[in-house]
């Protein structure tokens, strides 16, 4: 047989033309995800949180700064009530199917704490106009949460709202117990 001959009875081989698909492997989303978090923890700032002082690892600067200024807002906080300014329909938010309730003037709407003022709270999201922020007790935050708590429980016995034809459990603004 002559090579002519013998080329006719072998075919040549199949080529694939498109690649094959890959299958996830579980080994790869491993390491990608050890790189990725290796990336991120290297873009942390490491000095914006600790430095080296006389051979000792310490707080930063601003980091101490941070601690203490949120150290005091912790010790010096504020139980509030915010009291109706004018006599009319006010959001309610534990009315049931009510969405607003009557208030006179002087009447709470809502009790709460605050560690930053009255500014600080209610600086993103302001309070209405409508109402007066009142502090009524200073004290550490334990203090003026546990305040808060007695004065959320207590309203149900508060005049104002036991003269109303449909008593209410807790202030229009509280829609929570705290």
């Amino acid at each position: 047989m002559d090579t002519k001959e013998l080329t006719r009875w072998v075919k040549p081989p199949q080529v694939e033309l498109e690649p094959p698909l890959l299958q996830p492997n579980p080994k790869n989303w491993i390491w990608l995800l050890l790189i990725a978090a290796t990336g991120i923890f290297a873009a942390i700032n490491w000095e914006d949180y600790v430095v080296e002082k006389d051979g000792k690892l310490e707080l930063a600067p601003k980091r101490k700064a941070k601690l203490k200024k949120e150290l005091n807002e912790i010790d010096n906080a504020v139980q509030y009530a915010l009291i109706a300014r004018t006599a009319g329909e006010y959001p309610c938010l534990n009315c049931g199917n009510r969405k607003t309730i009557y208030l006179n003037v002087g009447d709470v709407w809502k009790y709460g704490t605050t560690r930053l003022g009255e500014n600080g709270r209610y600086k993103s999201d302001p309070i209405d106009d409508r109402l007066r922020f009142l502090p009524e007790f200073a004290g550490n935050y334990a203090e003026c949460l546990k305040m808060e708590k007695i004065k959320i429980y207590n309203y149900v016995l508060l005049p104002e709202n036991q003269k109303r034809k449909s008593p209410i459990i807790r202030p229009p603004g509280n829609p929570y117990d705290i």
